[in-house]
């Protein structure tokens, strides 16, 4: 076998080999973990900091937040131990894959292995580890994974470079999970501003200047238009296919899922355009009994979807952006819709529109979606942002380390 390698990208100024060793040789001292009794509240709400698998964060090394804590007398009378500050706690039970970068002094569950006084940089080792482990755990992708022991941990066969080396890719690393953690806040604020902003229109609490009026009680049969357009002249094919998807929205089927989905007969399909809103009548985990979504773009849809298009009254994109909310639309459908066998929902394009929803004034309508839209666009923006952070270290992580 040979000892010596190098991988594909490195920083400059670093031209010497990297070195193979056993991982149990880069830590002077390990840790095991174990439960106090949890009936025994002497051992409970003390001040030293107490981990489970749980506490960790998938895919961060980085950010631990113990909830809970333990005292003196539970660590003197468990399994547990006092592991010192800058240990990498891993975990080899349920969770294998996870590990962290601990900070401070902690006590762990006995789902952990902890490296102590280690002889390599702590955040390379941890970036080192967590691939190896990913790719790992990628080679026996769809096998039950109980856990890992500690001969089995400490076996396992790495290569390290100097000491230099190793501080560079580990605080490069840990910048660039810095930098994808700010880009998750990010996401994660303007997803509650979204949220946010739908209770104070729910609530008609957020207002327009120059709309004063209330809302106004109405049945939607009798401000929507049913779409009856059919691909009668087949002017759509397969590849026209949109699906309908309560995250991504109205995506092409092929692009979206891989291949198309439909028969070979086509004509029926219901065609949709920008701003129809549609229904798909099909039961999901948190939506039993459909989900609303607006078209975004022009295409066909299964004949089993209702289409529904803008009135002088009501703007088909406002009334998707009500019912896209689970509770909201289960709420409305719940009255209308009967199961059939096998969960299947029965109603009719007409009857989905029998019941009532309140409205302001069409104008004040546009005006909330336009809004609506560029906190949508926002969050697509953030989000792709760190997709994109995320692939990049993947890719780092590939081909910096081995």
């Amino acid at each position: 076998m040979n000892t010596k390698r190098a991988p594909k990208v490195r920083f400059k100024g670093f031209t010497d080999a990297w070195e193979q060793r056993k991982l149990g040789e880069m830590a002077s001292k390990t840790y095991g973990g174990g439960t106090p009794t949890t009936s025994n509240d002497e051992f409970w709400n003390g001040t030293i900091p107490w981990i489970q698998s749980s506490d960790l964060i998938e895919h961060q090394v980085f950010g631990v937040h113990p909830r809970k804590y333990i005292t003196k007398l539970a660590v003197m009378n468990s399994a547990t131990k006092i592991v010192p500050e800058n240990a990498l706690a891993i975990i080899t039970r349920v969770g294998v894959g996870k590990l962290a970068v601990m900070p401070f002094s902690y006590t762990t569950s006995q789902d952990f292995l902890s490296l102590s006084e280690l002889k390599t940089d702590v955040k390379f080792t941890a970036y080192l580890l967590y691939k190896k482990l990913q790719c790992e755990l990628i080679f026996v992708q769809g096998t039950s994974i109980k856990g890992i022991t500690k001969d089995e941990l400490l076996s396992k066969i790495v290569f390290v470079p100097e000491r230099k080396e190793q501080e560079a890719i580990g605080a490069f690393f840990a910048n660039l999970d810095r930098l994808i953690t700010l880009h998750q806040r990010k996401l994660d604020k303007t997803k509650k501003l979204k949220k946010a902003f739908l209770n104070l229109i729910f609530s008609q609490k957020l207002r327009f200047y120059g709309f004063e009026d209330k809302w106004k009680k109405e049945k939607l049969k009798n401000v929507l238009k049913i779409s009856n357009e059919r691909n009668k002249n087949n002017l759509f094919s397969k590849n026209d296919v949109i699906s309908v998807s309560r995250e991504a929205g109205t995506v092409n089927q092929i692009e979206y899922q891989g291949r198309s989905f439909a028969g070979n007969d086509i004509s029926n399909y219901k065609v949709i355009k920008p701003g129809d809103l549609i229904y798909t009548k099909s039961p999901l985990k948190d939506a039993p009994y459909g989900i609303f979504q607006e078209a975004t773009i022009i295409g066909i849809v299964s004949p089993l979807y209702a289409v529904y298009k803008s009135t002088d009254r009501v703007f088909a994109p406002f009334v998707a952006m009500l019912l896209k909310n689970d509770s909201n639309s289960t709420q409305y459908l719940s009255p209308l819709v009967s199961k059939g066998a096998k969960n299947t929902i029965n109603i009719s394009d007409a009857g989905a529109l029998d019941g009532n929803l309140f409205f302001p004034k069409i104008e004040e309508q546009k005006k909330f979606y336009l809004l609506y839209t560029k906190i949508n666009k926002t969050i697509i923006f953030h989000q792709k942002k760190l997709d994109n952070l995320k692939d990049l270290k993947k890719v780092l992580l590939r081909n910096m380390l081995i």
